[in-house]
C-alpha cells in the first residue's frame, strides 16, 4: 500500500471524492477538511491485502473509490469470498468498538483509494466532528449487523469454494408442501404485434370511471432481466439477502410489492416502512421470497404495452436510470433526508403501467417515427385516455399502500411545485432526474424525445427554498458541472441496462 503524492491527489480532489460517497453526505467542506487531517489516504493497487485475518489492530477503512473482496480462510486452507464491497462502503468497523482480532480478510480487486481512520485520533479531534462521525458510523454498523445476522442462517455457497463438489439437494420436502425454491413454470409464448395499432381516438371518460375500471394486480409485470436473475437465485437455494436486495432495487414492481407486504396490517408498524432493506428486515427473507415467487409466477399471464418488448425495456431502463440519477443528485446537493430518493425515482412512473391497461393502443404510438404522441405527452394522455399517468400512478400506489412521500412523488413529479411538506425535495429531485434521463434518450418515447432543458425547471428554486445550503449555489454552474459528471459516469449509471 502506498500513499498518493500531492501530484496524485490534492486536497480539492480529496474533498471532491468524499462528497460523492454516502458516508460523508452530511459533512460540509470544513468538516471534511478536519476529517482529512485525522485520517490517512491509501492508494492501493489490485490484489493487495488490506486486512489480515487474526490481526489485532484498531483501524477502520472507508473505500472512497475502487473495489475490495472480503474473504474467510477455512481450516483446510481454502478461502471463500463472503462479499464484495464497492465505492462508498466501509470495512473493519469492529475496530472502532474494541480491540478484537480480525475475523475476515480484505484485499483489493482493482486500483483503490482508501481512507484509513484510527479511532484514537478521532477521539482527540473536534467534538462536533466526533459526533457526526460516530452517528454515521453507528448507522452503517447497525445495517451491517442486521445483514450479517441474516446471512448466518445459511451456509456459504458451495460455488465460492474451489474444487467443491456439485451442490446436492437438501432432504426432500413432504409431497404436500410446496418447495421453498420451486422452479418457475416455462414462459408461455406471447403474441407480439409487428406493427403498432392505430392511435386511440380522442374521447373523454371521467377519472372516477377510469379508476374503477383499473385493476392494479393485472399490471404488476416484472421486467424479464431481473426476473430471470431472481428465478436463478431462488432455484439456487440459500438466503442471499444482499443479492435479493440488489435485484429488488432493479424493478419498481417488486420493490413496490415488498413495501406493500411490509406496510400491510399483518406487519404494520407505528410509521410507514419506506425502504426495501427496512421492508426485508420487517417481513423476513422467507416472506420476501414468497412475494417474489408469486410476482414471477404472475408474470406468465401479464402482457403490457401490447406485447412490444422495446416499450417494456424502455420503461424499465427509464425507471432505474431516474432512480440512480435521483440518488446522485441527492448526494451531490447533499440533502440530508430519511426519504429513499432512489426508490422514489424507481417508482415515479408506475402510472404508465396503469394508463397502458386503460388504453393499450396509446404507448405503442411511441414506436412510430415522428408520432405526435411523443410530444406534450401528459396532454395527449388526458386527451386520448381521460387522465394522465400521474393520476393512474397515484391509484396504483394507493393500491400498493405506498408511504405518502412516494405517492406525492408519483403524483407530482412533473409539477413538483404542487408537492408539499417532506415531499417537496424528493419530487423536485426526481423531476430533475427525469429531465436528465430524457435528455439522454432514456425514456418511453425514444432517444429523440422532446424535453426541456434542466435550467428551465422551477425545481431548482424549490430546492433552494427548502434546502438552505443550496441557496448560494449558482444553478447554471451547478447544472453544467452535474451534466459533465453524468457524462463521465454514464457507464455506471446505465450499468446492466443497455
Amino acid at each position: 500500500m502506498t500513499n498518493p503524492s500531492a501530484k496524485d491527489l490534492d486536497l480539492d480532489q480529496q474533498i471532491k471524492f468524499l462528497k460523492k460517497i454516502q458516508f460523508f453526505s452530511t459533512f460540509d467542506d470544513h468538516e471534511i477538511r478536519q476529517f482529512l487531517t485525522v485520517s490517512k489516504w491509501l492508494k492501493v493497487p489490485p490484489a493487495t491485502t488490506i486486512i489480515k485475518e487474526g490481526a489485532l489492530e484498531r483501524v477502520f477503512y472507508i473505500l472512497v473509490k475502487g473495489r475490495v473482496s472480503v474473504f474467510k480462510t477455512l481450516e483446510d486452507g481454502r478461502t471463500i469470498e463472503l462479499t464484495t464491497l464497492h465505492t462508498g462502503d466501509c470495512f473493519g468497523e469492529m475496530a472502532l468498538v474494541g480491540e478484537t482480532k480480525r475475523t475476515a480478510g480484505v484485499k483489493t480487486t482493482r486500483d483503490s483509494f482508501i481512507l484509513m481512520v484510527e479511532p484514537n485520533i478521532i477521539s482527540t479531534s473536534n467534538v462536533f466532528l466526533q459526533l457526526k462521525f460516530y452517528k454515521r458510523f453507528c448507522e452503517i454498523l447497525v445495517t451491517r449487523l442486521v445483514l450479517a445476522n441474516q446471512r448466518m442462517v445459511a451456509p456459504p455457497p458451495l460455488s465460492a469454494i474451489p474444487d467443491a463438489p456439485p451442490p446436492r439437494p437438501p432432504q426432500p420436502e413432504p409431497a404436500a408442501q410446496e418447495p421453498l425454491h420451486a422452479e418457475l413454470p416455462p414462459k408461455k409464448p406471447a403474441a407480439h404485434l409487428k406493427i403498432p395499432p392505430p392511435p386511440p381516438a380522442i374521447g373523454r371518460v371521467t377519472p372516477g370511471k377510469l379508476q374503477r375500471r383499473l385493476q392494479p394486480d393485472r399490471i404488476m409485470v416484472v421486467h424479464e432481466e431481473p426476473a430471470e436473475q431472481l428465478s436463478r437465485l431462488l432455484a439456487a437455494g440459500g438466503d442471499n439477502s444482499r443479492g435479493m436486495a440488489e435485484l429488488l432495487a432493479l424493478d419498481p414492481i417488486l420493490s413496490g410489492k415488498v413495501l406493500q407486504a411490509a406496510n400491510s396490517p399483518f406487519f404494520r408498524r407505528s410509521c410507514p416502512v419506506a425502504s426495501v432493506p427496512h421492508a426485508m428486515i420487517i417481513v423476513g427473507i422467507h416472506h420476501v421470497q414468497t412475494v417474489v415467487r408469486e410476482a414471477l409466477a404472475a408474470n406468465q399471464e401479464i402482457v403490457v404495452f401490447s406485447g412490444f418488448k422495446e416499450l417494456r425495456r424502455r420503461f424499465w431502463q427509464h425507471a432505474v436510470v431516474v432512480a440512480r440519477i435521483s440518488q446522485l443528485l441527492k448526494d451531490v446537493i447533499r440533502i440530508n433526508s430519511a426519504t429513499d430518493f432512489y426508490l422514489a425515482g424507481l417508482l415515479h412512473d408506475l402510472g404508465k403501467l396503469g394508463l397502458d391497461a386503460l388504453e393499450p393502443a396509446f404507448y405503442p404510438q411511441f414506436l412510430k417515427p415522428e408520432s405526435p404522441f411523443r410530444r406534450d405527452r401528459l396532454i395527449k394522455e388526458a386527451e386520448h385516455v381521460g387522465t394522465d399517468h400521474t393520476w393512474t400512478g397515484l391509484w396504483v400506489g394507493e393500491h400498493l399502500g405506498l408511504p405518502p412521500v412516494f405517492l406525492d412523488v408519483i403524483h407530482h413529479h412533473h409539477l413538483p411545485d404542487r408537492a408539499t411538506g417532506d415531499s417537496v425535495l424528493p419530487a423536485a429531485v426526481v423531476h430533475l432526474a427525469d429531465i436528465f434521463a430524457i435528455q439522454r434518450g432514456i425514456c418511453m418515447s425514444g432517444p429523440d424525445s422532446e424535453t426541456i432543458s434542466p435550467l428551465e425547471s422551477s425545481a431548482w428554486a424549490l430546492i433552494q427554498e427548502h434546502h438552505r445550503p443550496f441557496t448560494e449555489v449558482n444553478v447554471v454552474d451547478f447544472v453544467g458541472s452535474f451534466d459533465a459528471e453524468l457524462t463521465n459516469t454514464w457507464s455506471d449509471i446505465t450499468a446492466g441496462l443497455l
